[in-house]
């Protein structure tokens, strides 16, 4: 698909992120061992999964006492483009002012926070350049 559409994005949304070092290992081990079968997909599908696919940041599913876990898990995931702010609001669970986990760098907020979703969202950037929103802001309330 995505050779298809070299553009697109997958966003998933509310689905925690720590099962993907796992699924990002165990889909270059396969891919290796199914290579010539598969001949279309021409690199490891963990780096297509790096380039087009991304998780919300919520639920952060990792225990927040210890922030190295965390970012053991972002390494694992190797690529810091991949995930994109988001609350858990309205839920119960949500996590009030604490929505940032902790030992995140200051980078890695600004990522996290704005250029992620910049990447992710082409169109965003193209109305901030285009100067004034408003009248494009006023029209997407209704």
């Amino acid at each position: 698909m995505f050779q298809k559409f070299p553009a697109l994005k997958l966003v998933v949304i509310e689905s925690g992120f720590t099962w993907l070092p796992t699924l990002l290992w165990r889909t270059n081990k396969t891919w290796r061992g199914v290579r010539p079968e598969v001949p279309w997909i021409d690199r490891p599908p963990a780096e297509i999964v790096r380039e087009h696919v991304r998780l919300t940041l919520q639920p952060v599913d990792v225990p927040r006492t210890d922030p190295h876990i965390l970012a053991r898990t972002l390494e694992h995931i190797g690529s810091d483009r991949m995930l994109l702010f988001s609350t858990d609001y309205p839920h119960w669970q949500f996590d009030g002012e604490d929505v940032l986990p902790d030992g995140l760098s200051g980078d890695a907020v600004r990522r996290l926070l704005i250029d992620n979703a910049l990447d992710t969202y082409p169109r965003l950037r193209d109305e901030a350049v285009m100067g004034d929103t408003t009248a494009v802001t006023q029209e997407a309330v209704r």
